[in-house]
């Protein structure tokens, strides 16, 4: 008997009847699940350079009473937050730094003396005063603009 160093290569006839000779072997039904949420995960993944902040993450920081601020995101002094206010909530006078738009979302909100309500844009100029912003029935609001300076 003679040592071989390297095993001769299967023929490539045996390797097929032995396929076909062999029944496929379906993964366990766990197995199934994790490999679909593995590939729907690297399907999915967001790409690093956006950025996504859930419902349920971040923290909502008092301003006033009635009045709270979650920071979405900041870039130098422009942040983007939402704003949220309680029934009967008042902000009081002030002027911005930067521009600043506003979206209300949900509720009502007197700005500037113009009710606006679900779906309405309102923009602020830089150094333009606001009078009395405030919210009858509660409202939540996207901002975009300078934050107040103890949301930082």
């Amino acid at each position: 008997m003679k040592n071989h160093e390297t095993s001769a290569p299967l023929d490539a006839a045996l390797i097929e009847m032995l396929a076909a000779a062999t029944p496929p072997d379906a993964p366990s039904a766990e197995a199934t699940a994790r490999m679909r949420e593995q590939l729907f995960q690297r399907v999915h993944a967001p790409s690093p350079d956006y950025l996504f902040v859930h419902s349920h993450e971040g923290e909502w920081v008092r301003l006033l009473r009635g009045v709270e601020l979650k920071l979405l995101r900041q870039d130098g002094d422009q942040r983007s937050y939402l704003l949220r206010m309680a029934a009967g909530a008042r902000i009081p006078p002030h002027e911005h730094a930067l521009d600043e738009e506003s979206l209300v979302l949900e509720g009502d909100a007197t700005i500037n003396d113009v009710l606006c309500r679900a779906g309405d844009y309102h923009f602020a100029p830089r150094g333009k005063p606001h009078s009395w912003v405030t919210s009858e029935t509660g409202c939540l609001l996207f901002i975009r603009g300078a934050a107040d300076r103890h949301a930082r």
